[in-house]
């Protein structure tokens, strides 16, 4: 499987409960998007903007962020995965 670039402009959107798994998300707007319950496993999202958004139960396992990206991440993140059974914040690594 080779990565599925998503454009870059997508605020306010619905990934709920999606498998984006190894999708780029580079660049990606998503402000005030709904994650919850997706799994994004391996995602690039470098340079994604993840504002207001929502990430109960997602699976962000092996997915490379930033300093910033991981602190608000981790300061929303809650729920388990319920395809996956991976705790949010375990797959975002979360320090307690």
């Amino acid at each position: 499987l080779s990565p599925c670039p998503l454009s870059v402009l997508q605020p306010n959107s619905s990934f709920h409960g999606a498998n984006m798994k190894l999708v780029n998300m580079d660049s990606g707007d998503f402000e005030n998007s709904d994650f919850t319950d997706a799994i994004l496993e391996e995602a690039y999202v470098a340079n994604a903007q993840f504002k207001g958004i929502k990430i109960e139960g997602s699976d962000w396992t092996e997915v490379q962020l930033r300093a910033d990206q991981r602190k608000y991440l981790c300061s929303i993140a809650s729920g388990t995965n319920p395809v996956t059974g991976v705790d949010t914040r375990e797959s975002l690594v979360c320090s307690d």
